[in-house]
C-alpha cells in the first residue's frame, strides 16, 4: 500500500506524465530518424539505379550503333561473302586505327560470324575461327531469327560482355551472317570511380565458361566482370551478407553503402548482379545533419516540459497542499468524534470558498447530523440492553419500543421484536403440546414456520415427533394386544384339537408299523431272486461268447478257401496256358511235316495227337475252373452268413450285457429299498414314542395359552383408555 500524502501523489504523476510524454517523444523521434534514414538509403539506390542505368545503356547504345555501322562496311561485307577472311582481317584493323587516333575505343574487339552461326573471324584472336556458336550464343541466333539488331549483356569467357549485333546483308539484300561489337564495364567503372563512387559487375558462378575466372576473380557465388577493382572495397564487399543485400536491394556497413540491381539477358533470365557503393560517411551526410537539427528540438523540448511541471508543483503546494492538511487536522478531530474519544466536535473555520472549504462545510454539517443520531441511537440500544436482560430471565413479552434514524439500528430493533414475537409463539406452541401429551392425548402436533433453523427447529420437529412415536406406541400396543387376544384363543383351542389328533396318531402309527413289517419281507424276497438272475445272465452272456468266437473261426476258414480257390484259379490259367502253346507246337509241327513229305508223315500223326491231347486239356481246365468258381461263390456265401452270425451275436451280447446290467441294478435297488424299509421301521418306532411325548407337551402348552390369554385382555384394556389419530 502506497502511504504517501495526495500531494506527493499527484506531483509524482505529473513528473511520471512528463517523463512518458518526453520518452514518447524520444520513441518518435527515433522513429522519424530511422524512416529519415531508410528514406535516404532508398534515394541513394534509386541515384545508384538512375546512374548504372544511364551508363549501361549509353554503353549499349554506342556498341549496337558500331556493330551496325561496321555491318555496312563493303569489304567486310565482301570478305564474308566470298569467305576471304584476310580481307575481313585488313577491314578491321584499318577500322582499330581510326577508333584508336579519334574515340576512346583504344582497344576494339570484333567478332564476325557466317550465316550458319560459325565465327568467321575475331579480331583479337584471327587465328581462332570456324567454331559453331549455336549451342551457346543466343544473342547470335537471335539475331540470324529476326534479321534486326540487338544488344545485350551475354556470359564471356571473362565474365559478362556488352555485346551490340547486327545483321549483315550483301548487295541483293540476302542475309550471309552478323557482326558483334564487344565491349567490357571497365569504362562505367572509370566514371564511377571519377565520382569517388565503387562499381562492380558480378557473375553467377553456375554461368562460368572455361578457366579464365579464377577464384581471385570471385566474391561469394559470384565472378568479377571488370578488370580493375579497389580492393578494400572488394574485401568488404566479400564480407557482408548477399542475402540480405539481395533481399532488400540495399546493405549499407560502417565503411560503405551498397545498392544492387540484377543483370538479365535479353530473354529476362538473371545472370548476374550489378554492385554500385559509396562511402557510409558521405550517404550519412544528410542524415547527421537531420539527427542534430532533431537533437536540439529534443533537449528544448525536455526543457520547456522541466519548467512547465516545476511551475504546475510550486502552484499545487501553494493552493491545494495547505487546504489539504487544515482538512485533514478538521477529518482527524472528526474521527476522534465519531469513535467517540471526544465528545465534542470542534468545527474548523472557513474563510473561503474553494473545493476545500466544500469539503470542511459538509464536515460540520455531517457532525451536527451525526451527534443527533447518536443520541436516538443510544436511547433505542439501553432498551435492546433491557430486553436481552429479561430474555436471559426467560420473559419473552418485552418489546423495545423507542425509535431512530438509522435504518440499522431500526432493522436491529424490528429484528429483535420479530424474533421475540416467534419466539414468545413457538414456546407457547410447545407448552400446550407437552401438557396434551402428559395427559395420554398424542393428537396434537407442533405447527413449525418454515423460517425456524438449527436449534429451535431440531426442538420442534423432535415434540412432533415424540408425540408421533407415543401414538405409534400407543396404537401398537391396542393392535398387539387385540391379536394377542385373538391368538390365545385360537392357541388353547388348537392344543385342545392337538391332544386328540396326537391319540390318534399314535394308533395310526401302530398300524403302520405293521405294514412296514410285511413289505420289508417281501423287498428282502424280491432282492434274493434278482442275485439269481443276474448269474443265469452271466451263464447265457458266456455261450454268446462262445458261438461269437466259433463264427469268428468260421469266417476265418472261408477266408482261406477263398485263398485257396484263388490258388487253384491261377494254376488254371497255367494248364490253359500250356494247352493253348502246345496247340501251336502242334500246328507247327504238323506245317513242318507237311514240307518234309513222306518223311514226315509219321510225326504229322504224333502232331495231330498232340494238337488232340491240348485241346482236351484245354477243355478239362475250363470244366475245373467253372466247377472252382461256383465253389468260390459258395464259399464267399459262407462267409457273408459267417460275418451276419458274427454281427448277430455281438448284437445278442451287447443286448446281454444290458439286460445283466438292468438286473444287477434291480438287485442293488433292491438292496437299498430294504434298507430304507429296515430304517423306516425304526421311525416309525421312534415316532410312535415322541407322539406319547407330544401328547403330554400338549397337556402343559394349554395351561401356558390360558395364562396369556389373561394378560392379552389387561393389555387391551389399557390400550384403550390412552387416545391417538
Amino acid at each position: 500500500m502506497n502511504n504517501g500524502s495526495i500531494a506527493k501523489k499527484i506531483i509524482t504523476r505529473i513528473i511520471i506524465a512528463a517523463v512518458i510524454i518526453i520518452a514518447i517523444v524520444l520513441a518518435v523521434s527515433f522513429y522519424i530518424l530511422l524512416g529519415i534514414k531508410q528514406d535516404n538509403e532508398i534515394s541513394t539506390k534509386d541515384h545508384f539505379q538512375m546512374l548504372v542505368k544511364e551508363r549501361i545503356t549509353a554503353k549499349m547504345d554506342v556498341g549496337i550503333s558500331n556493330a551496325v555501322s561496321l555491318s555496312k562496311n563493303s569489304d567486310i561485307i565482301q570478305a564474308l561473302k566470298t569467305n576471304n577472311r584476310a580481307l575481313a582481317i585488313q577491314a578491321l584493323n584499318e577500322i582499330s586505327k581510326a577508333m584508336k587516333n579519334g574515340t576512346s575505343f583504344q582497344n576494339i574487339k570484333v567478332h564476325i560470324h557466317d550465316k550458319n552461326i560459325n565465327s568467321f573471324l575475331r579480331n583479337w584472336k584471327p587465328e581462332k575461327y570456324g567454331d559453331n556458336l549455336s549451342s551457346f550464343r543466343n544473342t547470335i541466333l537471335e539475331v540470324a531469327k529476326t534479321k534486326k539488331p540487338l544488344s545485350a549483356i551475354e556470359v564471356g569467357r571473362a565474365g559478362l560482355v556488352l555485346r551490340g549485333l547486327a545483321p549483315i546483308f550483301d548487295e541483293s539484300n540476302n542475309y550471309i551472317g552478323s557482326l558483334e561489337f564487344i565491349q567490357g564495364f571497365n569504362s562505367v567503372v572509370k566514371n564511377f570511380k571519377k565520382d569517388n563512387e565503387f562499381f562492380v559487375v558480378l557473375m553467377n558462378e553456375k554461368l562460368k565458361r572455361g578457366n579464365s575466372l579464377t577464384e581471385q576473380n570471385k566474391i561469394q557465388n559470384y565472378y568479377i566482370s571488370q578488370n580493375s577493382i579497389d580492393e578494400t572495397f572488394k574485401n568488404n564487399l566479400s564480407s557482408i551478407s548477399f542475402d540480405k543485400l539481395l533481399s532488400a536491394g540495399y546493405s549499407s556497413d560502417k565503411h560503405f553503402f551498397y545498392a544492387s540491381f540484377p543483370i538479365k539477358d535479353f530473354k529476362g533470365q538473371e545472370i548476374g548482379l550489378y554492385i554500385a557503393a559509396d562511402h557510409s560517411k558521405n550517404v550519412d551526410s544528410n542524415f547527421i545533419e537531420s539527427v542534430k537539427l532533431i537533437l536540439f528540438m529534443i533537449a528544448m523540448m525536455i526543457v520547456l516540459t522541466a519548467l512547465f511541471v516545476i511551475t504546475i508543483i510550486v502552484l499545487f503546494k501553494k493552493t491545494v497542499t495547505n487546504g489539504l492538511l487544515k482538512f485533514k487536522n478538521s477529518f482527524s478531530h472528526f474521527i476522534d468524534f465519531v469513535s467517540f474519544k471526544t465528545n465534542v466536535f470542534k468545527r474548523p473555520a472557513v474563510y473561503t470558498n474553494d473545493e476545500i472549504a466544500q469539503m470542511l462545510n459538509m464536515l460540520n454539517s455531517a457532525a451536527d447530523i451525526f451527534d443527533k443520531k447518536l443520541k436516538e441511537d443510544m436511547k433505542v440500544i439501553g432498551e435492546i440492553v433491557m430486553t436481552t436482560d429479561k430474555v436471559e430471565q426467560g420473559i419473552y413479552k418485552c418489546r423495545i419500543n423507542s425509535s431512530s434514524e438509522n435504518p440499522m439500528i431500526v432493522t436491529l430493533k424490528n429484528t429483535i421484536n420479530k424474533m421475540l414475537d416467534e419466539n414468545e409463539k413457538n414456546m407457547n406452541q410447545l407448552v400446550t403440546t407437552l401438557n396434551h401429551y402428559a395427559n395420554d392425548d398424542y393428537r396434537d402436533k407442533v405447527n413449525i414456520s418454515p423460517k425456524l433453523q438449527d436449534k429451535m427447529l431440531e426442538v420442534m420437529e423432535s415434540i412432533n415427533k415424540l408425540g408421533e412415536e407415543l401414538s405409534q406406541s400407543a396404537k401398537m400396543n391396542l393392535t398387539n394386544g387385540e391379536k394377542l387376544e385373538e391368538n390365545s384363543s385360537i392357541m388353547t383351542q388348537s392344543m385342545n384339537n392337538l391332544a386328540a389328533k396326537a391319540n390318534e396318531q399314535a394308533a395310526s402309527l401302530e398300524q403302520t408299523a405293521a405294514a412296514v413289517e410285511e413289505i420289508t419281507s417281501i423287498t428282502r424276497s424280491n432282492a434274493e431272486n434278482a442275485v439269481k438272475m443276474a448269474k443265469l445272465g452271466q451263464t447265457v452272456k458266456s455261450s454268446v461268447s462262445t458261438g461269437e468266437n466259433l463264427a469268428n473261426k468260421t469266417a476265418s476258414s472261408m477266408d482261406e478257401i477263398n485263398e485257396k480257390v484263388s490258388s487253384i484259379n491261377e494254376a488254371i490259367t497255367v494248364i490253359d496256358q500250356i494247352a493253348f502253346q502246345t496247340n501251336i507246337l502242334s500246328l507247327n509241327a504238323a506245317v513242318e511235316a507237311a514240307t518234309a513229305g513222306e518223311a514226315g508223315k509219321g510225326f504229322a500223326v504224333v502232331a495231330q495227337e498232340v494238337r488232340n491231347l491240348a485241346n482236351r486239356s484245354s477243355e478239362a481246365a475250363k470244366e475245373i475252373k467253372e466247377l472252382v468258381e461256383d465253389a468260390n461263390l459258395k464259399a464267399n456265401d459262407g462267409k457273408k452268413i459267417s460275418d451276419e452270425m458274427i454281427v448277430g451275436y455281438k448284437d445278442l451280447n451287447n443286448h446281454i450285457t444290458e439286460t445283466i446290467t438292468i438286473i444287477e441294478n434291480v438287485s442293488s435297488a433292491s438292496k437299498e429299498q430294504m434298507t430304507g424299509i429296515e430304517q423306516i421301521n425304526d421311525a416309525v418306532t421312534m415316532l410312535d414314542k415322541v407322539t406319547q411325548e407330544n401328547a403330554s407337551e400338549a397337556n402343559q402348552v394349554r395351561t401356558i395359552a390360558n395364562d396369556v390369554s389373561k394378560m392379552a385382555n389387561e393389555l387391551v384394556n389399557d390400550a384403550k383408555n390412552k387416545q391417538f389419530n
